[in-house]
């Protein structure tokens, strides 16, 4: 795995072996608050209760539930801490607060849909690409696309208890329309073009790195339900 990729993927990847950083992930995720939160409390009780090493019982649990866990911490973290002076970004139905070294964004919307009702799916010519489905379930859907030292990275998922951290520091944070709706647009690391947007049911995600700009726009535009 190249620089690239590593930059855009490590939030997802590096937290298993880290499993808990003083340092908060480099890129964006989300996750369900409440739900980790207890499967954070039962791993303790079950440690407390059998002897059973921190470490054995986090690699028990699921590959997303590590990684939430491992932020609900960071994020208990700089809630305790203060994170300091942001700013308040306010696109599509969402609401994000940008500090000096990055972005916090919380989504809680009643009214959508808890499951993924609707498929999505990229409808550019992707050939040349191939492609790795991280994550199918009722409530997420994750891909990466890969070519050489070219990337591309799309999920949507529920808006229920979502949080997200995003890696903005040093970056211009901007809005782009993206069939009809306001994406949140920066650059991470000077490479790696980061987008996301709400469609009103769901939340979406596309990230891309060694294509040219005009080009993953076009690819993100190509989205459409199938």
């Amino acid at each position: 795995m190249n620089s690239a990729l590593y930059d855009v993927f490590a939030a997802k990847a590096e937290m298993i072996e880290k499993s808990v950083s003083d340092d908060m992930p480099a890129h964006k995720f989300s996750l369900r608050y409440k739900r980790k939160k207890k499967a954070l409390i039962k791993a303790y009780e079950q440690r407390r209760e059998k002897g059973t090493d921190i470490q054995t019982t986090f690699r028990r649990l699921r590959l997303r539930q590590q990684i939430r866990i491992a932020v609900l911490i960071g994020l208990s973290v700089l809630l305790l801490t203060g994170a300091g002076v942001y700013i308040t970004h306010h696109f599509g139905g969402l609401t994000a607060k940008q500090y000096d070294t990055h972005t916090m964004m919380y989504v809680e919307d009643p009214d959508a849909p808890e499951m993924l009702l609707e498929h999505f799916r990229i409808a550019y010519d992707l050939s040349g690409f191939s492609k790795e489905i991280m994550c199918d379930d009722d409530r997420e859907y994750w891909e990466i696309w890969e070519d050489n030292d070219r990337y591309i990275s799309f999920s949507y998922e529920t808006k229920h208890g979502i949080g997200m951290r995003m890696n903005t520091e040093g970056s211009s944070v901007t809005y782009i329309d993206i069939n009809g709706y306001e994406a949140f647009y920066y650059i991470a690391h000077d490479t790696v073009h980061c987008l996301t947007w709400d469609n009103g049911d769901y939340l979406f995600s596309f990230d891309f790195a060694g294509i040219d700009y005009e080009m993953g726009i076009e690819i993100a535009k190509s989205i459409k339900q199938e």
